[in-house]
């Protein structure tokens, strides 16, 4: 009896867990989200993790995945919302106890780096890749919100450089404002080194016409 009383929490805590966790399921296999899942349920039975920090993990996590599954061509550049969802996850990892942070870390990293997009072009153009590179940049990095909005607004600045119907010294130099912007941000900002250079070698590779950048 007394066996079956101390089991007995334990059956309620991934009772509880489990509805969390569901958001972290594919429709596809993806060993990253799996492992993402069993670590966690292991992180709340060792007591590294509360069910309700997992909660809002799955909140998190379903912000994500609808900004990146409800893109719109055409639509203006939302960076912000992703932004603030994976800052939260990333607070709530760093709150985890050692003996399992480092694993949920690398779990989560696994799990942005394999985040689902609608499918692109096989050769996206140089303003769409700028726009795939600074949303990546911006996951994996650590720059501050109003570095964020910078990106954002002048990612939608190129973006409406289409739209404007300005003459071509006036295209030229709106196109020129928000390369410089872009480029002031990811080498001022905490970025990894390697998305900090993908965006430098598409800002090098935008020609005048500007803008047709989705992300």
């Amino acid at each position: 009896m007394r066996s079956a009383i101390k089991v007995l929490p334990v059956f309620l805590t991934l009772a509880m867990l489990q509805p969390a966790l569901s958001a972290f399921q594919a429709d596809a296999p993806n060993p990253a989200r799996d492992k993402f899942q069993q670590d966690m349920k292991t992180a709340v039975m060792n007591g590294s993790i509360t069910v309700a920090q997992v909660q809002e993990l799955k909140a998190n996590a379903d912000t994500l995945k609808s900004v990146r599954e409800n893109q719109t061509p055409g639509a203006p550049v939302d960076l912000l919302t992703p932004y603030r969802a994976v800052s939260k996850m990333k607070a709530i990892m760093a709150t985890v106890d050692a003996k399992d942070r480092e694993t949920l870390r690398e779990d989560l990293q696994a799990i942005l780096a394999n985040q689902p997009a609608k499918a692109a072009a096989a050769d996206p153009s140089p303003g769409k890749k700028l726009g795939k590179d600074i949303f990546t940049a911006v996951m994996f990095g650590n720059p501050t919100e109003g570095q964020v909005q910078q990106l954002q607004t002048s990612l939608n600045s190129l973006e409406q450089i289409k739209t404007q119907n300005l003459g071509p010294l006036q295209s030229l130099r709106a196109l020129k404002g928000s390369k410089s912007e872009i480029e002031q941000v990811m080498n001022a900002g905490s970025f990894r080194p390697q998305d900090r250079q993908a965006v430098l070698d598409d800002l090098n590779n935008l020609g005048p016409q500007g803008g047709g950048h989705r992300l």
